[in-house]
């Protein structure tokens, strides 16, 4: 019973708050995030690297709206991958330079960092491809 209550708690949470995509960037390149609502709407923010900070450069911010067929199923992912804390991190050897981090952060829960694989975990899997296709969307073609 106690682990239903949880679930529900968590449902509820997670329908309250956005689904964050983090990319934390790295000494060579600028990190970003991008918050989906519910609502299918985005903003897609970039964190410049400190140097492009000092020289004035203004982070980016660009909106645009998500399929509903994708919102929805990246928050069924999130829903379903609960608590995303728990999920099996999985390691990966990165440059100092140049390895990122990329994460959800859902309801105050980051996932491990998605960039490294799923190592078999279909719920780590179904992450990887929801944010995979939403980072795609603001890729400049």
């Amino acid at each position: 019973m106690k682990t239903i209550l949880t679930l529900a708690l968590l449902s509820v949470a997670l329908q309250a708050q956005s689904v964050t995509i983090v990319n934390s960037g790295s000494t060579n390149t600028a990190g970003f995030q991008i918050v989906v609502q519910e609502s299918g709407e985005a903003e897609y923010r970039t964190h410049p690297r400190p140097i492009a900070i000092r020289r004035g450069e203004a982070p980016k911010k660009i909106q645009k709206t998500i399929p509903k067929s994708l919102v929805d199923r990246l928050y069924a992912d999130v829903e379903a991958a609960q608590p995303l804390d728990s999920l099996p991190a999985r390691h990966c050897v990165k440059s100092a330079s140049f390895g990122t981090r990329t994460y959800i952060d859902a309801g105050g829960q980051e996932s491990p960092d998605l960039s490294c694989g799923d190592g078999g975990n279909a719920k780590l899997r179904a992450l990887i491809r929801d944010s995979s296709q939403i980072v795609e969307i603001f890729r400049p073609h």
